[in-house]
Order: structure tokens, then C-alpha cells, then sequence
């Protein structure tokens, strides 16, 4: 009897924990329901992740002008083996179609785009590995295509993620699915001489991800004057930069499409909105 009592009292505590709710971003247990099982074998190398990326919203958000496609075609360029698709939300399109398609193609995850009804750009990365689906508002975004001296990444190469500054568990969270969008890269040495990397820099300053994207090339020239051979080393901005506020926390269920919020606060401080439309 006493040890009946004891399960019971054991499997109450597991249903209270369970059932607990999270209301801020930085809790400890933020990720916790998510299987990290997927995600481990993509950041080991034993899955290539794929992903797919489109615009997001409804027609009736008209106060704001809509930069999801913008947004997206940024997007594109910061997460490797990704495509684009055009997808237009309403009563017959949702997310489960969406899911179906990004699957027939066997992405990983996908990746929305889209100006909400306040104003504020946002992405939201859903893994189809766990179901996890994390938005953020996107800040400061500048193009690639504004980035003084802008130069394109050496195709060839698949970017190192270098992760900064993520030490809770709730920001180590977010750093593992945002790093589940990157193949892993095992070899970036030197050949013949030269030596090339592709860096994409994920740096988290009190909340905030800020997001660089440079390529270093070095090699060994000869010193006009005395034909000394000495190391050259260039380094470009491939763009484009942007900052990223995770917002809320859902999980989503693959197979049907469904979500259940994880956290959802009810208030976040943001900068002031774009100007509405014709004002």
C-alpha cells in the first residue's frame, strides 16, 4: 500500500511539473517537451538538413506595407539547402498543406516570413524533426544588397555557425534550432595553399541575436621588395545583417498541423513599428 501511495504521489508530481505553466522566455524548462534527438543528429552530421522558406499572412493586414517576401529572399541567402515557394494563406491553405509539401520535398524545416498586423517583421522556424516552432521579430534588417562591399559567399562552401554569448538553457534552445538549419561542416583547410571559410556568426547580447555573415580568404603571396612569402588575408561582409527577439514558443504536431503554445507572453518590448501606410 505504501509503495502504491508512493507511485501515485510520484506520477502526481511528474503531471504537476508537466502541467506547469511557462510564462517567460527564459525559463529553464522552456525546451523542454521537445525531443532533442533530431536536432542532435543533424548538429553530429548524420542528417543534411533542408529547408524550405515562404511568406506568410492574410490579405486583410493592410495598415502595414507586407515585407514577407523581402524577408524571405534574405532568408534564403543566410540558410544553406533552402528554397523558396510562394504560398498565399486562407481558409483552404494551412499549415498542415504546408507541412505535406515541405515533406514530399524531405526538408527538415521550414522557415515563414511575413509583417504581422502590429508592424514588426517576424520569422517563424519550424523543425520537423520535434515539432518545435519558434518566432521571432526580425530587427534592423538590412538587405544584402545595401551592405557596403558587399561580396557573395564562396558557393562551394557550406558556413561554419560560430554560436556566442548562448549560456541558459532557454537561449541554448534556441541556438540548437537555429543551428539544425546549417549542415555541419567537418573540413574548411587549406588547399594549395589558400585557405577559405564561410562564417555565419550568431552572437546573443541580453535577448537579443544578432546575426553577421563574412567569408575570410588567406593566402601566401610574395612581399613586393624581397619576394618574402607572407600570409594574405581578405575578409568580406556577405550580408545580410538583421537581429532576432525570440517572441514565443509553440509545438507543433507534424502530422496534422495543429500547435499548442508553449509560451506566449503577453507583454514584450519592442522599438517603434513602421509607419502605417498613407500616413
Amino acid at each position: 500500500m505504501d509503495m502504491m501511495m508512493e507511485t501515485a504521489k510520484a506520477e502526481e508530481l511528474v503531471q504537476s511539473k508537466m502541467r506547469r505553466e511557462i510564462t517567460s522566455l527564459d525559463d529553464d524548462e522552456l525546451w523542454a517537451e521537445f525531443e532533442p534527438e533530431g536536432i542532435d543528429r543533424v548538429l553530429s552530421g548524420d542528417i543534411k538538413p533542408k529547408t524550405l522558406i515562404t511568406n506568410y499572412g492574410v490579405l486583410r493586414y493592410r495598415r502595414f506595407p507586407q515585407r514577407g517576401a523581402l524577408i524571405a529572399k534574405e532568408m534564403l541567402s543566410v540558410f544553406p539547402n533552402s528554397t523558396y515557394i510562394k504560398w498565399k494563406w486562407g481558409f483552404s491553405n494551412s499549415l498542415k498543406e504546408l507541412i505535406g509539401i515541405a515533406k514530399e520535398r524531405a526538408c527538415t524545416s521550414l522557415v515563414l516570413a511575413r509583417t504581422n498586423s502590429d508592424g514588426y517583421d517576424e520569422i517563424r522556424i519550424v523543425s520537423l524533426l520535434n515539432g518545435a516552432a519558434a518566432k521571432f521579430s526580425v530587427l534592423n534588417l538590412i538587405p544584402r544588397e545595401d551592405i557596403p562591399d558587399q561580396a557573395s559567399p564562396p558557393i562551394p562552401l557550406y558556413p561554419e555557425v560560430n554560436m556566442g554569448l548562448f549560456t541558459s538553457p532557454a537561449s541554448v534552445g534556441a541556438a540548437r534550432l537555429i543551428q539544425s538549419l546549417f549542415p555541419k561542416v567537418t573540413d574548411s583547410g587549406p588547399r594549395n595553399g589558400a585557405c577559405r571559410r564561410n562564417i555565419a556568426f550568431f552572437q546573443n547580447q541580453k535577448g537579443c541575436i544578432h546575426y553577421r555573415h563574412y567569408w575570410n580568404h588567406a593566402e601566401e603571396v610574395s612581399r613586393v621588395g624581397d619576394g618574402t612569402r607572407v600570409m594574405k588575408v581578405t575578409k568580406k561582409e556577405c550580408g545580410p545583417q538583421f537581429v532576432l527577439m525570440l517572441t514565443a514558443l509553440s509545438k507543433i504536431a507534424v502530422e496534422t498541423g495543429s500547435e499548442k503554445r508553449i509560451c506566449v507572453p503577453p507583454w514584450i518590448t519592442l522599438p517603434v513599428p513602421p509607419r502605417i501606410l498613407g500616413s
